[in-house]
């Protein structure tokens, strides 16, 4: 296939993916950064739109317009896959203004130089970027969640690929000039390599959304919305691949209420009960052992799993949780602090995962005996 007909499919290809990602990307919570690939995308089309018009390989001063449209369409991929990542990325303003000042400079040196300056100087600059998506896709696959590495692995291998593939394209520009670029096996070779890479990295940024929409909507399912630590559901799931495990450790509850909440909900508001509650899952997090189960029961009611108890260790910790609650810096709207404090119930250790509703009880049981005994105190649950 000659490098004008596999232009024409690029294009294409390019203006198709790029509508599509738009209409998915528009139904997602996160949808700027994929918008701005969809953006990309289109630019791309955009640029080998105008090429196409002019000739692959024109000389004509216009064809230095889609020359910085692709290095603004790359630049602008690579912002939208950092946002996405979370590493950061600089302004949309100041990626444009290096994007002109590219393209002025671009224009400068091929005036002065001529033609394979320009491509060089074009195909160096994408193959960098190409290769910069390839580096942020790697470093990704290796702290996001398994669902989402295979998409990430993708995307290491295509930038990888078509960035290696541009940066010799522009060696073979200042080794042998411009007329290899768009003609003879050499030039279709690359325009058949660009062409799999442009397509497979269409499915790839979809596979971004899904599998981060499927992350998102397990995330939902167990944890709570309002404090981020485990919900009823996502503590089932922790007890049940606890005691999975070939020799699983014993477990003890602690089960945790605030004292006086409702009076917090009356007199401050409840935009300062959630705040009240958000404070003290944090602080139970920042208390726990690395291996403890933190969850919220709903209402004011928490319960946190120690794992591996010894001898006195969960009143120990029960203890520490306490002090620290009633400790927290909180105050109203009005900036007048309110005093925090919180009832704590422990149940005996418990080994068997059928024992652990068992346990509950009298985890509740000791709770309920704190209450009774004046609040802001520890209760050591007995075995029924």
């Amino acid at each position: 296939m000659d490098p004008t007909t596999t232009v024409v499919l690029m294009t294409l290809n390019l203006a198709v993916t790029g509508a599509l990602v738009a209409l998915v990307a528009r139904q997602q919570p996160s949808q700027r950064p994929l918008l701005q690939c969809a953006a990309s995308t289109g630019l791309f089309a955009m640029a080998f739109g105008v090429r196409l018009s002019l000739g692959l390989d024109a000389g004509h001063p216009l064809a230095l317009l889609p020359d910085t449209l692709m290095v603004i369409a790359a630049g602008l991929f690579l912002r939208g896959q950092r946002q996405f990542l979370a590493l950061g990325a600089p302004g949309l303003g100041t990626l444009l203004a290096a994007g002109l000042a590219w393209g002025l400079l671009h224009a400068l040196a091929t005036t002065a130089f001529g033609q394979p300056l320009r491509h060089m100087s074009l195909n160096t600059s994408l193959g960098l970027l190409y290769l910069a998506m390839a580096w942020h896709a790697g470093v990704a696959a290796r702290r996001l969640s398994p669902i989402e590495v295979p998409a990430q692995r993708l995307m290491l291998v295509v930038g990888a690929v078509l960035g290696s593939a541009t940066l010799l394209r522009a060696v073979d520009a200042g080794l042998r000039g411009v007329e290899t670029l768009f003609a003879g096996p050499t030039a279709q070779a690359y325009y058949a390599l660009s062409s799999i890479c442009i397509l497979l990295m269409g499915p790839s940024v979809l596979w971004w959304m899904f599998t981060r929409l499927t992350s998102e909507l397990h995330r939902l399912a167990t944890q709570d919305a309002l404090t981020g630590v485990l919900n009823r559901n996502g503590l089932s799931q922790a007890l049940r691949r606890h005691f999975a495990a070939r020799h699983p450790a014993p477990v003890a509850w602690l089960m945790l209420d605030l004292d006086h909440f409702k009076r917090v909900n009356d007199s401050l508001g409840h935009g300062s009960g959630d705040r009240l509650l958000q404070a003290v899952a944090a602080t139970l997090q920042a208390h726990v052992r690395g291996a403890d189960l933190v969850a919220r029961l709903g209402g004011e009611e928490f319960l946190v799993g120690v794992i591996a108890p010894t001898p006195g260790l969960a009143e120990a910790l029960a203890e520490r949780l306490r002090a620290a609650v009633a400790a927290l810096p909180f105050a109203g709207p009005d900036g007048r602090p309110w005093p925090c404090s919180v009832s704590i119930g422990v149940s005996p250790p418990f080994a068997d995962g059928t024992a652990w509703e068992r346990a509950l009880r009298q985890a509740d049981d000791a709770l309920y005996a704190a209450k009774a005994g004046g609040r802001n105190r520890v209760v050591v649950g007995t075995a029924a």
